[in-house]
């Protein structure tokens, strides 16, 4: 009878040795070059083989412990990956993902462009969330039952955490698909490339002269490139350039 108390006593123990070893890992999904986050963005624990996505807010939380392996990914960026040490699940570990290298180009008729193939595969794998209907309120437009309908909804329904929740997210996914449109119409590589600016100078003048989504939409190819072109040449006449800038800026003379 002692002997089985204390073969319960070490299972106890044991079990609570591997609950507490058992931890997770959390933290934020942002994008390198801009200040926002990610939403959606897989984070796949290899080594446990389970995998959770961030949330509206960039955040995510899985599973881990200590030399886990952990990919992060999501469409239109570079994928990354960690081995987790005590002090990443001491406290919060956010991660930066580098969005894929964009080149702008003129594409033939019927061609799909490269934010078109993201923005392709970012709906397929949402499809399930994005084509799911929101709950209407009674009595609105087609739900009242002077509509022959026959069928209302609860308003308690409607403003469950759930429904929030999916409004939310399909908001923020319309918000981060304009977003990707202006990357790829602005692309950070692409113009680093034309107007030789890098570092912390490259990141002040794309967030100063970052047109909007109307401008990219109704913009060639071409002029794009003037726009791009007039806006280098008002920064670097700023007052207050950096040693780096001014640099940038007699070397463009000399050409």
């Amino acid at each position: 009878m002692k002997a089985k108390t204390h073969l319960i006593t070490l299972v106890l123990i044991a079990a609570g040795l591997q609950s507490y070893a058992q931890t997770v890992l959390k933290g934020k999904v942002v994008d390198d070059i801009y200040d926002r986050v990610v939403i959606g963005a897989t984070i796949l624990n290899k080594t446990q083989v389970k995998s959770v996505r961030s949330d509206m807010g960039g955040n995510y939380k899985i599973k881990a412990l200590e030399g886990d392996v952990i990919y992060f990914s999501s469409v239109g960026y570079e994928p990354d990956s960690i081995t987790v040490t005590h002090d990443m699940l001491a406290g919060t570990y956010d991660i930066s993902l580098v969005r894929k290298v964009v080149v702008m180009q003129e594409v033939e008729v019927g061609q799909l462009n490269p934010y078109q193939v993201d923005s392709i595969s970012r709906r397929e794998e949402f499809d399930s969330l994005l084509t799911k209907s929101n709950t209407k309120l009674v009595g609105g437009r087609g739900n009242a039952p002077t509509d022959g309908v026959g069928i209302t909804f609860s308003p308690i329904s409607r403003y469950s955490k759930e429904e929030k929740n999916l409004r939310r997210f399909k908001k923020n996914y319309e918000r981060q698909e304009i977003e990707y449109y202006i990357d790829y119409k602005f692309p950070y590589h692409h113009i680093s490339k034309i107007t030789g600016l890098t570092g912390d100078s490259l990141r002040t003048f794309m967030l100063k002269y970052r047109p909007d989504y109307d401008f990219c939409r109704k913009s060639s190819h071409a002029e794009m490139l003037v726009y791009i072109n007039d806006s280098y040449r008002d920064f670097m006449n700023k007052p207050g350039i950096t040693a780096e800038q001014t640099k940038n800026k007699k070397r463009e003379k000399k050409k």
